[in-house]
């Protein structure tokens, strides 16, 4: 073998370990603390939902292809991870806006109805962020509040 083969096969194998290394795995899916999501823009809160969503959604094809079967979850991530929803909850908690019931499901649930007033929030802050992605989040769940006419006074951090 000459020097160059052996420089060349050095190189394959050492690019190969990265990106074994960097590759995501399943169980390391990025979860996010509330205070890691105050501040955040609608933009970003929105950019961290989705990232949450598709490692899910990822994770959930790994386990197909390693076992030739979906998990029961199809790959759906549970709300309480879901970096919207613990925004939300955070509000709705410090704000004390009426109606909500932590409860209940805020999307779909195979065994409760969604309330409406959780969809009509989260379509409420959908509206405010789409048009106003540089928005603080939280700024946009409070007009979405005042909105719905859910909160009379609203307290952001």
């Amino acid at each position: 073998m000459t020097k160059r083969t052996k420089i060349y096969l050095f190189l394959g194998m050492s690019c190969a370990a990265l990106a074994i290394y960097v590759w995501p795995r399943p169980d390391e899916i990025r979860h996010y603390a509330v205070d890691e999501l105050v501040g955040l823009t609608c933009e970003e809160l929105g950019e961290k939902h989705e990232d949450v969503i598709f490692a899910y959604h990822d994770a959930s094809i790994a386990h197909d292809t390693t076992t030739g079967a979906f998990k029961d979850d199809l790959g759906l991530p549970k709300e309480e991870v879901l970096p919207f929803v613990i925004l939300m909850k955070k509000v709705i908690n410090d704000n004390g806006l009426s109606g909500f019931d932590l409860t209940k499901p805020f999307f779909h649930s195979a065994s409760e109805a969604t309330p409406p007033l959780h969809s009509e929030f989260f379509a409420e802050i959908s509206s405010i962020c789409a048009t106003h992605p540089d928005l603080d989040a939280i700024e946009a769940m409070g007009q979405a509040a005042k909105k719905l006419t859910i909160a009379r006074d609203f307290a952001t951090p």
